[in-house]
């Protein structure tokens, strides 16, 4: 074995050098503050984030928050570098297992494409801007672990529910599928935390306890980030309440991980 000939200095230098490398890699380009939260810049973030809902109702709900954010981060260095392909003609969808993240891309795109034909459109930098903000905003309510979904529920109450976006799934031959049962959990919060059904707050509390402590803390927070999502007041007692659950549920999450 070849004997290691570095003064102590040149190995001091090459070890920080090793370590500021990796943290470069591991810069988070979401952006926590409201710089880009404008009024005029609302509708794109409205557009972008339906982009991303509608990918997430095309892949059978199993996106993850993990692939939003990788496409997110693509789309923002294609931006900064200008290498970003032409879109297709045609608006047809063409879905494959495995090409999540491309499709997020695309329907951001087409959604932008669509709405900046007759609306103004942001710069360059701000759209940026508001796709970094979005990372900012996974990151505040995303969970641990590869599988996350809290985010994409919580877009899912906010877009629905507030402002009345409806996104079907259908087959092949065009034809509408039937939507997905609603979990139990979120029609007794609905109906008890958000509304005023003391009978369901207390079957919502009872089953969201009995989840946790069996594993399935992942179901409540994103029961929680769903119904959060839906309130128009974000400063009520509900979001207060679920806002408490979720982070309890978090907590057992990251202590069932190790």
């Amino acid at each position: 074995m070849a004997k290691d000939r570095r003064s102590r200095d040149q190995k001091r230098r090459d070890k920080l050098a090793k370590r500021n490398q990796r943290s470069r890699k591991a810069v988070s380009l979401a952006h926590m503050g409201k710089k880009f939260q404008t009024e005029e810049l609302i509708p794109t973030f409205m557009h972008t984030e339906i982009g991303i809902y509608e990918t997430y109702v095309i892949t059978d709900r199993k996106l993850f928050d993990s692939t939003v954010v990788a496409a997110l981060e693509k789309l923002v260095k294609q931006l900064r570098a200008g290498t970003l392909p032409p879109l297709t003609d045609t608006d047809e969808i063409c879905y494959q297992v495995g090409q999540e993240e491309e499709l997020v891309i695309e329907n951001i795109r087409r959604k932008w494409e669509h709405h900046f034909e007759e609306e103004w459109q942001p710069p360059k930098d701000k759209l940026i801007g508001v796709l970094r903000t979005i990372l900012g905003s996974i990151e505040k309510v995303r969970t641990p672990g590869p599988r996350s979904q809290s985010y994409l529920h919580h877009i899912a109450g906010f877009l629905t529910k507030k402002l009345g976006v409806s996104v079907k799934q259908v087959s092949a031959d065009m034809k509408p599928l039937p939507e997905p049962a609603e979990d139990e959990l979120v029609q007794l919060g609905r109906q008890g935390v958000c509304g005023s059904n003391q009978d369901a707050k207390s079957d919502f509390y009872e089953l969201a306890r009995y989840l946790i402590k069996n594993g399935q803390a992942d179901r409540v927070i994103n029961g929680c980030h769903l119904l959060i999502g839906e309130e128009s007041d974000v400063s009520s007692e509900a979001v207060a309440e679920l806002s408490e659950l979720s982070c309890k549920a978090r907590h057992s999450l990251i202590s069932a991980m190790g």
